[in-house]
């Protein structure tokens, strides 16, 4: 029996992963053009910039999906809590901090909430690994790590390295580049 080695391996699974997705293209139904399955309803901006931040965060210990808890006062919290073809989190929706700290979340998504607020719950998770983006908190200096700026004609990021450097997580450089990049591109 002759031994493959790394290279090997990798390339004749590719070979049966190819193999796969031709037989289950196959298996599809037909659709008439302008049917959207589900599945290919395109993802909300916030949900696109959101996915791309969650994907590239890593919690350390955490075990399956993070848990995203939604304050319902965010202008998104539908849009985030709808089913996605490929999750990248948990949705929960929440009302107030309290609900919050019950659901043990591994990231928040703030809406109308204080940047006092934001602290606030931070400092009553005792220093638990958590990511924190938010909706309405425009220069991004305190509170949240991510902070998302929503215009009618588009939407952008920043990044709080001091709040990111506190938060318990490890963020992908590339995540954080991108944000630089798009700041540079505002001014």
């Amino acid at each position: 029996m002759k031994k493959r080695g790394f290279t090997g391996s990798i390339l004749y699974w590719r070979k049966g992963m190819l193999l796969a997705l031709g037989v289950s293209a196959l298996l599809l139904p037909a659709r008439s053009p302008g049917e959207e399955s589900p599945s290919e309803v395109a993802l909300s901006p916030v949900n696109s910039i959101v996915n791309g931040i969650i994907s590239y965060t890593r919690w350390p210990q955490l075990n399956g999906l993070p848990r995203l808890c939604i304050f319902s006062s965010a202008t998104s919290a539908s849009q985030l809590a709808r089913e996605q073809n490929r999750p990248v989190f948990t949705p929960v929706i929440v009302a107030n901090t309290d609900q919050a700290l019950r659901e043990n979340c591994d990231a928040v998504y703030f809406g109308h909430e204080s940047v006092q607020q934001q602290i606030a719950l931070r400092e009553q998770y005792h220093g638990k690994p958590q990511l924190y983006i938010a909706e309405q908190n425009p220069d991004c200096s305190a509170g949240s790590v991510f902070c998302l700026n929503i215009t009618d004609k588009k939407i952008s990021f920043s990044v709080n390295l001091d709040s990111l450097s506190r938060s318990g997580v490890r963020v992908s450089p590339d995540v954080l580049m991108l944000a630089r990049a798009r700041k540079n591109n505002d001014e």
